[in-house]
């Protein structure tokens, strides 16, 4: 999406994305692996997954640079953020810097922030996987097509406390 800043009349692209359905994605993508995965570990009908029942060693590798890893922090203003517990060499070799142990706030900018914090505050909310194809700025690479997926995790079966995460760039690497 392209704005135009009103005061300098200076064009600048911001991160957009729509949110889609899992067949969306082509049956390759490491979104879909993901997606597969995450449906594998449900405990039991109508409960949400843990972090208990992830075992790293049986998710696909193709979609383990891509993955990250958020615990949930409810704000005593009832407002959410994100911790970045592990991010993938995928996505720290995309963006340029390693976000694990940042609260998502203060990992990027706040324009960038506030587009990721709706995608991920919708997932928790609804506690249903979301899917996103959007397109970001890149300063090495130009504009760029991004598949991402949002899990919700929740230690007790209902309360989302982390979110299992994808973004990978389409076509990947």
């Amino acid at each position: 999406m392209i704005v135009t800043n009103r005061h300098t009349g200076a064009d600048f692209r911001l991160p957009h994305a729509d949110q889609v359905q899992v067949d969306t994605f082509p049956a390759e993508s490491p979104v879909v692996a993901l997606y597969r995965y995450w449906q594998s570990i449900v405990p039991e009908p109508g409960a949400l997954p843990g972090r208990q029942h992830l075992d790293p060693l049986d998710i696909d590798t193709a979609a383990m640079p891509w993955m990250f890893f958020m615990d949930v922090l409810r704000e005593a203003d009832g407002t959410y953020d994100y911790l970045y517990r592990v991010v993938g060499t995928g996505n720290v070799a995309l963006v340029g810097k390693d976000a694990t142990g940042k609260r998502a706030n203060d990992a990027f900018g706040r324009v960038h922030s506030a587009f990721v914090l709706g995608t991920f505050d919708q997932t928790v909310e609804s506690a249903v996987p979301t899917f996103w194809i959007g397109g970001a700025p890149h300063e090495r690479f130009g504009d760029i097509i991004l598949h991402r997926a949002l899990f919700p995790m929740a230690g007790d079966g209902r309360t989302v406390d982390m979110l299992l995460c994808i973004a990978v760039p389409w076509p990947v690497p």
